[in-house]
């Protein structure tokens, strides 16, 4: 894939770097940075070393990686030079007429069916690409800070399919996270963000509070940092001054949007000076009025871009987490708040705030129901079932786990549906949510949470309609295990799969230690639990685990085999749950680094539960699960994955002393609490 983004500004570089960085990860490809002035592309580039030097002294990047990327970038001040570009990103500037021209420019060079992306906080594409000679290939491609490893991208689409398609397509090969919006001044994210800000602007201007007493008042609410602080981070002062004047301006603005004076007399000055920080200290009454506000207007705009159509609840919930920074999304915010406190905080504001409006949901307490990291399309007989966390590469949590519960009752019932495709974005599932893991506190809730996660796998597994797993990239520990629950899984080039708890103290609590050497052999499976060696596309399609041969699309795959057993030609079906015959004795092997203690258990839940019929084994795996709990290296394991993350080995104590893991779990309750 060759890309190129326009402008060695603020933000062009680090998209440059994010896109090598991704598109190195996927097999390869160019990236080229473009400006006018020299000097901007040589500070754009030392910036990018900058960013390999830093990854490589942390180890997040081997220095072969860091040169591999460096060498897939090429700065150009020649536009012709962009003519074979499949996709090009304008990253150079807010004003319209320029982005025009560039656009006017591009055209000239480009092949017809390139895309073109413009990466802009609130001017519309319509306006953006009224003279457009293709304006079927335009979109908006609006990145957030930091540009070059924050996963959202809001998109504006183009209203051709084919080029939507590839531009959704690309954007996820580039390692974002596409987010569709309509066509309206500041799209999503930053009406929500701008007016935010603006609030917390004219609470300075008034003399309510001053920036370091709004940013520790807000950020104790909602996190984030603060608007102060993030404004001082992106140097957003005037660029919320033309997002605002946006809003004010379209059908749907009022006198309300004009941007606070102070923007424009604040201008790129911090409004933090670390040599002389300001005071955060306030009463409890200051924090209160502070936080009413801005509150509402988060809400109240919330709901706007909900009311109007402008993005999907789900979406728009994730969005505002992710790309905003907030401890959680938006819309969790209003259902944790309650809607009765929602309409009171926002009619308060709306009554002293004339042109602030309350929308539909906000006046009838209507909160949207929407299943949070779900995504369920139905099309062809085939219900899509779509794990979206992709900031945790689709980790299951509980709540993921309820509503792919709640997919299956719906699916099982409709019969348009005839079978079932379970996948992950991007490919991915990655395991189980480890913070949930941690946070269990004795054997009886860790036998609770297998067994748990028992019932919906089981569901899977007798499901009377064909259920395939469409995977590509990691998929581990519990991502693995709900695929085994499957009737047959299709991968990706790109899989590596494997059941790493090993490394975290503990065993598979989800059907692994019973369902994967019932699939590919005691021998194999035996080793790959034991040890927490990963395996790719090609071993995993050989030992059985996966359908045929790697797929270079796993999801038509999956759609195409489901189609085979429906006609007959294929019998799919959930694993065996006939009880194995087991060796006297298992292979022995070098199980490295990784806890004796609980190695000792794994060994025993695998010789009892293997031996007996599937359902028998699974709660005796629950069991051990448990044990594990009662030892001190679970503790170990999981506080070295918190802190430390996976690349570094856990130092296990190898030693079951339930006394002090019970200490431990104390001492990590603690800490969470204080976090």
């Amino acid at each position: 894939m060759r890309v190129a983004v326009i402008g060695s500004g603020s933000i062009g570089p680090d998209l440059a770097y994010g896109f090598a960085s991704a598109l190195a990860k996927a097999g390869g490809g160019g990236v080229q940075l473009h400006d006018i002035r020299e000097e901007a592309l040589r500070a754009g580039m030392e910036r990018i070393r900058s960013y390999l030097a830093k990854g490589v002294s942390r180890g997040k990047l081997s220095l072969r990686a860091a040169h591999g990327i460096e060498a897939s970038l090429r700065p150009t001040t020649v536009l012709a030079e962009l003519a074979e570009c499949d996709y090009v990103l304008e990253a150079a500037t807010e004003d319209l007429a320029i982005k025009q021209k560039i656009l006017a420019d591009l055209e000239r060079v480009l092949r017809p069916d390139c895309l073109i992306g413009f990466a802009t906080s609130g001017i519309p594409r319509a306006l953006i690409a009224a003279r457009a000679a293709h304006p079927e290939r335009c979109f908006v491609n609006h990145p957030f800070y930091p540009a070059w490893r924050s996963l959202p991208m809001e998109v504006v689409l183009s209203g051709d399919a084919r080029f939507e398609t590839r531009m959704l397509e690309s954007l996820a090969r580039l390692g974002k996270v596409p987010i569709i919006t309509a066509d309206v001044p500041c799209f999503a994210a930053d009406d929500i963000f701008c007016n935010y800000c603006a609030e917390a602007a004219r609470i300075v201007a008034e003399g309510l509070a001053t920036p370091a007493q709004v940013d520790a008042i807000v950020n104790a609410a909602i996190g984030g940092g603060g608007p102060f602080n993030v404004m001082d981070l992106t140097r957003g002062n005037l660029l919320n001054v033309k997002c605002l004047n946006l809003m004010r301006d379209a059908p749907s603005g009022s006198a309300w949007f004009a941007p606070p004076a102070i923007f424009s007399q604040q201008g790129n000055t911090p409004w933090h000076d670390p040599e002389r920080p300001g005071n955060p200290e306030h009463e409890a009454a200051l924090a209160e009025a502070v936080r009413e506000r801005i509150l509402a207007v988060l809400l109240g705009r919330t709901f706007f871009v909900v009311d109007k159509g402008i993005c999907h609840p789900r979406e728009l919930n994730w969005l505002t987490q992710n790309a905003l920074g907030f401890a959680q999304g938006l819309l969790d915010l209003a259902e944790n708040l309650g809607m009765t406190r929602v309409q009171a905080i926002c009619a308060k504001y709306a009554e002293a705030h004339p042109g602030f409006e309350l929308t539909a949901s906000v006046r009838d307490g209507r909160l949207p129901r929407f299943p949070r990291h779900l995504e369920v399309e139905i099309a062809g007989g085939i219900a899509v079932l779509r794990i979206r966390r992709p900031e945790v590469m689709n980790a299951l949590n509980e709540r993921t786990m309820a509503e792919i519960a709640e997919a299956l009752d719906a699916a099982e019932t409709d019969e348009t549906v005839k079978g079932i495709v379970l996948t992950g974005f991007g490919g991915a599932l990655a395991g189980a949510d480890i913070m949930e893991l941690a946070a269990l506190e004795t054997a009886a809730a860790a036998r609770d949470k297998c067994l748990s996660g028992h019932r919906v796998l089981d569901r899977l597994a007798a499901f009377a309609k064909p259920v395939v797993a469409a995977l590509d990239g990691p998929v581990l520990g519990g991502g693995a295990e709900i695929a085994m629950a499957c009737h047959a899984r299709v991968v990706g080039p790109h899989l590596l799969l494997g059941q790493p708890e090993v490394n975290l103290g503990i065993i598979p609590g989800y059907g692994g230690t019973q369902r994967l050497p019932r699939l590919i052999g005691v021998e194999r499976g035996c080793a790959l639990l034991r040890t927490g060696r990963p395996i790719g596309a090609e071993e995993a399609c050989a030992w059985g685990w996966a359908s045929g041969g790697p797929a270079a699309d796993p999801l038509a795959a999956a759609r195409t085999l489901i189609g085979r057993h429906l006609a007959g030609e294929v019998n799919l079906a959930p694993v065996s749950p006939a009880p194995l015959t087991l060796p006297a004795t298992l292979p022995a092997l070098e199980i490295g680094h990784h806890s004796l203690a609980i190695d000792a258990v794994l060994v025993d839940v695998l010789r009892k539960g293997l031996t007996r019929p599937l359902p028998e084994g699974l709660r005796i795996e629950a069991d051990g699960f448990a044990r594990c709990r009662g030892l001190v290296d679970y503790d170990i394991g999981m506080k070295n994955f918190i802190q430390n993350g996976p690349r570094v080995p856990a130092v296990f104590m190898h030693e079951s002393h339930p006394e002090r893991a019970a200490g431990a779990g104390r001492l990590h309750a603690r800490m969470r609490r204080r976090r």
